[in-house]
């Protein structure tokens, strides 16, 4: 298909830029129509796509490393070991609580881009959210700005609607995460005070987005600064449609399904320890263990975490488990290999099959 026919799938004839409800939307998720700035241009995703791959080979450089310092503070032979100590079943289910987590974060995405009415066949949708996984080796993820590219380079859809939807993923990320980070923090006192720092981070976000006289401050600030006037602009943009994404009737849905996701993952760590015999982790330090290392991780706005979130789930799980370097390590490795580079792998083929498959009509 040419390029003339491919544009005018983007955007229908006599379109304007206020966004439109979902039909029913008012009984379900309670969105009300809102106005937002015009709308940016859709960059070619399949052109950018050798961009794409290098926050991967530098993720795995960054690995690499990180994981042959590991072995170098630990008894490698002995890593090694204890790796292969442990069940293939409990690896099996270890595996499967992970990939639950993969199903229930895509539900949550299909969720949003239904409350906003955003067309494009269910296939494509879910193609689309799993090949933002192969961006998950960029710092804070902001690679996953890759799926309205992607969407919008083949349907025509809203950009600013799908990435509004990415930042409302990372929202309920995070709150999930610090719900988490909460609960993990009755198995150690003293991480009390840092899961009260990530809370006041995560109130401070949600006025920006639930205030809008303090979200509009906040664009003024921006718009003041060099290249303000573009970037307020988006982020204008993106509060706008935020802020249909925050009502109660879809955020406190959204918030449930991350919680529940992610405490997946920490299963997936619990799972992977019960085979370490020296070990002996608890559900309750088995979430500390997964999601204060992860929150490290993002903070430290490396690639995927790489190297700052092994290092501290390792010593988390040494130090809360009772047990060795070596055995932390060695669970580390597994879970890593289960959560991140799992998440990596499917993305890769998600994203494949995306530009393999042929446009479907909506």
């Amino acid at each position: 298909m040419g390029n003339r026919d491919r544009s005018h799938h983007r955007r229908p004839r006599g379109s304007s830029p206020t966004m439109q409800p979902a039909p029913g939307a008012s009984k379900g998720a309670g969105i009300r129509e809102i106005s937002v700035p015009p709308e940016p241009t859709a960059p070619s995703a399949r052109n950018s796509l050798p961009a794409l791959a290098r926050p991967l080979a530098i993720g795995a450089v960054i690995a690499v490393g990180a994981y042959a310092v590991l072995a170098m503070f630990s008894d490698g032979d002995a890593v090694v070991s204890a790796m292969g100590s442990i069940p293939g079943s409990l690896v099996g289910l270890a595996l499967l609580a992970s990939t639950g987590n993969f199903v229930l974060r895509g539900l949550r995405w299909d969720f949003y881009l239904r409350a906003l009415d955003v067309k494009a066949p269910l296939v494509d949708r879910w193609l689309v959210f799993l090949a933002g996984f192969s961006m998950s080796l960029t710092p804070g993820k902001v690679g996953e700005l890759l799926k309205p590219g992607l969407l919008a380079d083949r349907y025509g859809v809203s950009v600013s609607a799908v990435s509004s939807v990415v930042v409302a993923e990372r929202i309920t990320d995070l709150l999930g995460v610090a719900f988490l980070l909460g609960v993990g923090a009755l198995a150690d006192p003293s991480v009390a005070l840092v899961a009260g720092v990530v809370w006041l981070g995560v109130g401070a976000a949600l006025s920006v987005l639930l205030f809008p006289p303090l979200g509009g401050l906040v664009v003024k600030v921006i718009r003041r600064l060099p290249l303000g006037d573009k970037v307020g602009g988006l982020v204008e943009r993106l509060l706008s449609t935020l802020r249909a994404l925050s009502r109660p009737s879809v955020m406190l849905p959204a918030v449930v399904l991350s919680v529940v996701a992610w405490f997946l993952q920490c299963v997936s760590l619990w799972l992977v320890a019960m085979g370490v015999s020296g070990c002996e982790l608890t559900m309750l330090e088995s979430v500390l263990a997964y999601v204060g290392p992860l929150l490290a991780g993002a903070a430290a706005l490396v690639p995927g975490g790489v190297g700052v979130a092994e290092a501290t789930m390792a010593g988390l799980v040494a130090r809360l488990g009772e047990g060795s370097l070596t055995d932390g390590a060695a669970i580390t490795a597994i879970v890593r290999g289960l959560t991140l580079w799992w998440a990596v792998a499917v993305g890769v083929g998600a994203l494949a099959l995306f530009f393999l498959r042929r446009p479907r009509s909506t």
